[in-house]
């Protein structure tokens, strides 16, 4: 029984010696073909540099030549035509052509910027045409009425120090009269910003079809739907 088992282990230890045999084997010889493809590799782009850095070469001996035999016509018609009065003569172009250019090119900003402008203002007042035709009386009380919640909004984050005025008066300027609940809550926002109770001075004006102007001393604060589209219409115009 004891030989059985020396023979068992025998039997084991030389299976295991031919089996990490063939594995370290198999891994060396794919280690050794990957070496040997790497190689080839390296060989085909060492020669592919080589080709392309004598290409560049005798390109740049080309292109080398080519200017020295252009110098030399250069050097050659100076020569002939003395150096000064060409010089001179160049340098005259050279600043006139420049100014030409320059003049063209502020002119053509000069329009550019007219006309940009002009377009501007025309796509503006046809976007509020476009508004006041499409919406009907209430759509537009509707959008007067989100216009005036959105400024309370937008006046009530704005900081104290942007409220130094000594005016107790506040003009609004709207296309509807604010409601009393509206008053109200922007009465008592401007009450926390100035520390004072304003008097109010509405004044109507229809052609602002939405939102409203709020004029406290020198600081106005414009929440109209002019506005709104003349901030908005660049990005249109960029996009």
């Amino acid at each position: 029984m004891l030989l059985n088992l020396l023979i068992i282990q025998t039997v084991t230890f030389i299976g295991i010696f031919f089996l990490l045999r063939f594995l370290f084997s198999r891994h060396l010889n794919a280690a050794l073909a990957r070496l040997n493809t790497l190689h080839e590799e390296n060989l085909i782009k060492e020669q592919q540099l080589t080709d392309e850095l004598k290409r560049a070469k005798e390109e740049g001996d080309a292109q080398i030549k080519r200017a020295k035999d252009e110098a030399g016509l250069i050097i050659e018609e100076a020569r002939n035509e003395g150096i000064k009065l060409r010089a001179n003569l160049e340098e005259q172009a050279k600043t006139q052509v420049t100014k030409i250019i320059a003049d063209g090119n502020n002119e053509a900003e000069r329009f550019k910027e007219k006309y940009l402008k002009e377009t501007e203002v025309h796509s503006l007042d046809l976007a509020m045409k476009l508004v006041e035709q499409l919406l009907s009386e209430k759509d537009k009380e509707n959008l007067q009425q989100e216009f005036i919640s959105e400024i309370i909004f937008e006046i009530a984050k704005l900081s104290k120090n942007q409220f130094s005025v000594v005016s107790d008066r506040v003009k609004v300027i709207s296309s509807q009269l604010l409601r009393k609940d509206q008053k109200e809550n922007l009465q008592q926002v401007l009450k926390e910003k100035t520390g004072r109770e304003m008097i109010f001075e509405e004044i109507l004006r229809k052609d602002l079809i939405g939102g409203l102007i709020v004029e406290i001393g020198g600081l106005v604060i414009d929440g109209t739907l002019k506005n709104k589209l003349q901030r908005i219409l660049p990005y249109f115009k960029k996009n």
